[in-house]
This record gives structure tokens, C-alpha cells and sequence, in this order.
């Protein structure tokens, strides 16, 4: 069994955490020495932890006081957590009105580095449903949300995850080769929406449609699933307008509720 030492990652973990803590509303700036005070801690640990933030740009200091203070990393990861808050809050009625019109269940994807994040879901009432666990990640290249990412997100992301994981086969239908994945998801984008066709499980199907902000960028993905032997392909087709129609009313919702910043023009200055 491995015993915390002082220099354990988790010991290490632990201190950045107290330093990380010190700061409030009322105190958003500490000096090095004051916190090496605070919190029992030598000062060259306090500043090694310091500078370690600091190139995580999780703190910042001041050049003049050489105070210490929160950085833009770190608001950069609370406004993905915030994002993701109001995302769920504006989603789920939607997802449960979709469930209504379908009769299937539905949930809500975000991106979360190279795989999906299911942050909402209402299940279908009938007793042969497909389920989805909030908080699942799932693949990109084999999901319906997951297509969607790959087809209206910066092609980037499709050179990364073709890099690392790659695109790894979950079933017979599971599309790994590149070039038939690319000419796919030209397809996603020209219509609008995307399939799993037993891609990600031989049972289970999906169409999903994108949520958008003001500047056309997806934000999220809405899914219909559904099991493959209940659903045939004229159903499939009402299932997608179903579909299409709530991801578009969220889209615009989302955008009446946190409209987009209208940018400076230069003779405003």
C-alpha cells in the first residue's frame, strides 16, 4: 500500500487545494508569506505551489505587490461547469416534451475533451427503452451527439480523436475507416442531423440534432434513442423531426436567455 509522504501527489493535491481555498469574495488577493502563515505551511512550499498554479494560469501574481490571486484558468474551468449547469437547467423540459411527442427515451450531450458527456435524460415510459446514465461518457465517431461534435466542430477535433483513441469498433456497423467516417459526416452537416444505427450497440439506435448558440457553434447535441427492432425506418423519420424541432426551440431559448456579447465596433472607442 502506497502511505502519503509529504512529497505524495496526493499530499501535493491536497496543499495546492488549502492554498486554492484561501482565497474568497472578501480576500482576492494573498500574499506568499501570509499564506504560508494561514495555512502552517513553509514559504518555499507555498511558493513552489504558487508557481506550479501559476503556469497552470489557475493563479496569477501581481508584478508590483507580488500578491497572489485567482487566475483566468480558473475561470475558464468554472465557466465550463456553469455552462454545463445552465445547459441541463434549459434542456430537461425540453427533453421530457420530446419524450411525450416520441414515446422514446432522450437525452443531452456536451463535449468533454474527446468523447461526449451525458449531462440530461428522460426515459421513455415503455418497458422496452433504451437507457442512458447521466454523467456516461460516450465515443464520438459511433453516437448520433458524438457525429455531431465530429461534423460542426473545428476538424481538429476529428485529427485528435482519429490520433488518440482512435476509432475503435463496438460493432459490426461501427464505421473505423476515415475517409467513410468524413464523407459521413459531410452528410451530418448537410442535413442536420446524425445516426447510430446499432453503431455503439448492436440493440440501440439514435438520431440526434444540434443545439446552437447565437454564432451557429453547437453547444450541445439532443438524441432520440431507441431499440432497433421496435422502430422502423418511417418512424425513424418522424422520430428526426421530433427531434430537430426541440433541439431548435432549446437553440433558441438558450440564446433568448445568455444572448451572445455584441462586439465592440472600433469607432465606439
Amino acid at each position: 500500500m502506497l502511505k502519503d509522504t509529504a512529497d505524495s501527489p496526493r499530499k501535493t493535491v491536497d496543499k495546492a487545494m488549502q492554498v486554492l481555498h484561501a482565497f474568497t469574495h472578501e480576500r482576492q488577493e494573498i500574499g506568499i508569506s501570509e499564506l504560508a502563515r494561514e495555512l502552517g505551511m513553509h514559504k518555499s512550499v507555498v511558493s513552489r505551489l504558487v508557481g506550479a498554479l501559476r503556469r497552470w494560469r489557475i493563479l496569477e501574481q501581481d508584478p508590483l505587490s507580488k500578491r497572489v490571486r485567482i487566475g483566468v484558468g480558473a475561470f475558464r474551468l468554472g465557466s465550463i461547469f456553469a455552462t454545463r449547469q445552465n445547459i441541463v437547467r434549459v434542456v430537461t423540459p425540453y427533453l421530457g416534451s420530446l419524450v411525450e411527442r416520441t414515446g422514446q427515451s432522450a437525452h443531452a450531450v456536451l463535449l468533454d475533451g474527446n468523447r461526449t458527456l451525458v449531462v440530461a435524460t428522460v426515459e421513455s415510459p415503455h418497458a422496452l427503452r433504451v437507457i442512458m446514465r447521466v454523467g456516461e461518457h460516450r465515443p464520438l465517431h459511433s453516437t448520433a451527439g458524438g457525429k455531431l461534435f465530429l461534423a460542426l466542430s473545428d476538424p481538429a477535433l476529428l485529427i485528435e480523436v482519429e490520433r488518440s483513441p482512435g476509432f475503435k469498433r463496438f460493432t459490426p456497423t461501427t464505421i473505423t475507416d476515415p475517409a467513410k467516417l468524413r464523407s459521413h459526416l459531410a452528410r451530418c452537416r448537410r442535413d442536420g442531423v446524425a445516426w447510430n444505427n446499432g453503431e455503439s450497440s448492436p440493440w440501440s439506435g439514435a438520431v440526434a440534432a444540434p443545439v446552437l448558440d447565437d454564432g451557429g457553434q453547437i453547444i450541445a447535441a439532443i438524441s432520440t434513442v431507441y431499440p432497433l427492432n421496435v422502430v422502423d425506418a418511417a418512424e425513424r423519420l418522424a422520430l428526426a423531426e421530433e427531434t430537430v424541432a426541440i433541439a431548435s426551440l432549446t437553440s433558441k431559448m438558450f440564446c433568448a436567455l445568455w444572448p451572445a456579447k455584441p462586439e465592440k465596433n472600433a469607432a465606439d472607442h
